[in-house]
């Protein structure tokens, strides 16, 4: 939210009671060392944000997440978990899900399914479901939401807050409302949601499903007023009373509301994280003995980031003008996604198929590491002339607020414009088609024609506009809302 938008104070009781935090990913799982089981941080940027929130918090708050590692499991058994709560500063109950299980709710319905729906890879990762029992096709899907729901159900205090995640959990709103009807409920999505047409692709059953579950919430927030609109018309074409001003759906004799909470940084922590000394000898290594200017992308290997295209216009850029070559080259870091899908297999073949194609043209013009080193990715972020972020669709892309806040030479960010990033960052140079080749090439070449003072204004104003987000401020607003909708009034903050 803008520091420019007045609103209400919050309610004194916004931080008392208890909150329950319910997400696909917990903030640790354990790991075998010399026959030990040790706590080890879950990375994610989701789950930094929501750990850092409860951290905060002053009054108690337990975390539940699913699990299908053998070894959490194992430390399940033992207790271990419960020893948690004095170094995470919260209480953490995983939720022991089989491995078959968890695959068939994370790969074939989370992924194969509500992901490509969300973000609009269908041609790339192909929706597939039963056509006999489209509905049954979320039966692994409904049965890990309603184990989390069954676990809120025994754990929440009266009156708790229950704050459920993203897209893995569209279910369980409804699931906890007809389970533990005295809790608050909030819902928050962290990845685009789709227009109407894209979502009643999937067949009518499926979606009414989808959209009943999150109506469960009292509050449904997202990143982006275009999101939350767009849900809003998904609602109304299903037959629900809809108030597109005020942000408000009536549904099954109850009201559920939207709004738009714009997901911040850890920006301390992320300095910190970035000035360590692995990061910094990367740092170093990106740039060591190489005039060249450095054009960067940091991404998860994943269709929806889009990788190709970016490389495909980074080639045709040096097409255009060979002599470009000598002074410019592109560094990817590439962090694995998801491996175990066929679907994302073949795209990675076709991201290092692109590189190849364009390194046989403009030998050493692109370099491409991979691998799950988090240092090396943070060095790269620090050295970068262009950070090039042109996802199909991305719910925000942290990588995209993390480059302005850590780069050490007013790097340009060349951003797409269906990123959630987009409106946090008015400094970047546009993208609006990410499926443009042509318009992508056209921007890095915009990027890298900033002259340095343009550069540094830019990088400083983009910088400011991540700082001004605060987790804490973020989750309150949440709390506020809630609590004024409990008390049936009407949420503080815009749609």
């Amino acid at each position: 939210m803008s520091a420019s938008v007045s609103r209400t104070e919050a309610p004194a009781s916004i931080n008392a009671g208890h909150l329950v935090l319910v997400s696909d990913r917990g903030p640790v799982e354990f790991a075998d060392r010399a026959g030990q089981l040790v706590p080890r941080p879950r990375a994610s940027s989701v789950t930094a944000l929501l750990s850092g929130v409860a951290r905060a918090r002053p009054e108690r708050t337990t975390w539940v997440a699913p699990t299908a590692a053998q070894l959490d499991a194992q430390a399940s058994r033992r207790g271990l978990f419960p020893r948690l709560t004095a170094s995470l500063g919260y209480e953490y109950a995983p939720l022991p899900v089989g491995e078959n299980e968890y695959r068939g709710y994370y790969d074939d319905v989370g992924v194969g399914i509500l992901w490509s729906i969300l973000h609009g890879i269908e041609d790339q990762i192909p929706v597939i479901y039963s056509r006999d029992d489209p509905a049954g096709s979320l039966s692994p899907y409904r049965a890990v939401n309603r184990g989390l729901a069954e676990s809120v159900t025994r754990i929440a205090h009266e009156g708790a807050v229950v704050a459920i995640h993203d897209y893995q959990l569209m279910l369980a709103p409804a699931m906890v409302r007809i389970r533990r009807p005295d809790t608050r409920i909030i819902h928050f999505s962290h990845t685009p949601f789709p227009t109407p047409r894209s979502l009643f692709a999937l067949p009518p059953a499926m979606a009414r499903a989808l959209v009943g579950g999150m109506l469960g919430a009292d509050l449904l927030g997202f990143q982006r007023a275009r999101w939350a609109r767009r849900f809003l018309d998904c609602c109304a074409r299903l037959g629900a009373d809809v108030d597109h001003d005020l942000g408000r759906i009536r549904h099954r004799g109850r009201s559920t509301w939207v709004r738009c909470y714009p997901t911040p940084m850890d920006v301390p922590g992320l300095v910190t994280r970035s000035r360590s000394e692995g990061a910094g000898r990367w740092a170093l290594r990106m740039r060591h003995g190489d005039p060249r200017r450095v054009v960067a992308r940091v991404d998860r290997l994943d269709p929806a980031k889009n990788a190709v295209r970016g490389f495909q216009a980074f080639g045709l850029l040096l097409d255009q003008d060979p002599a470009l070559a000598a002074s410019v080259r592109f560094v990817a870091c590439f962090l694995p996604s998801r491996e175990r899908i066929a679907d994302y297999r073949r795209y990675a073949e076709q991201t290092w198929a692109a590189v190849d194609r364009i390194n046989t043209r403009h030998p050493d013009g692109i370099t491409a590491h991979y691998g799950d080193d988090h240092e090396r990715a943070l060095g790269l972020l620090r050295a970068y002339d262009v950070l090039l972020v042109n996802s199909v669709a991305d719910g925000l892309n942290a990588v995209a607020l993390e480059g302005p806040v850590v780069n050490d030479h007013h790097g340009a960010v060349v951003l797409s414009g269906e990123t959630g990033a987009a409106d946090v960052l008015a400094g970047a140079v546009p993208l609006a088609e990410p499926r443009d080749v042509d318009a992508t090439a056209a921007a890095l070449r915009a990027a890298l024609d900033l002259t340095p003072g343009e550069r540094q204004v830019r990088a400083r104003t983009m910088a400011a506009a991540v700082a001004a987000l605060k987790p804490a401020e973020w989750f309150e607003h949440q709390l506020s809302d809630v609590e004024a909708v409990a008390a049936a009034g009407a949420p503080c903050c815009p749609l």
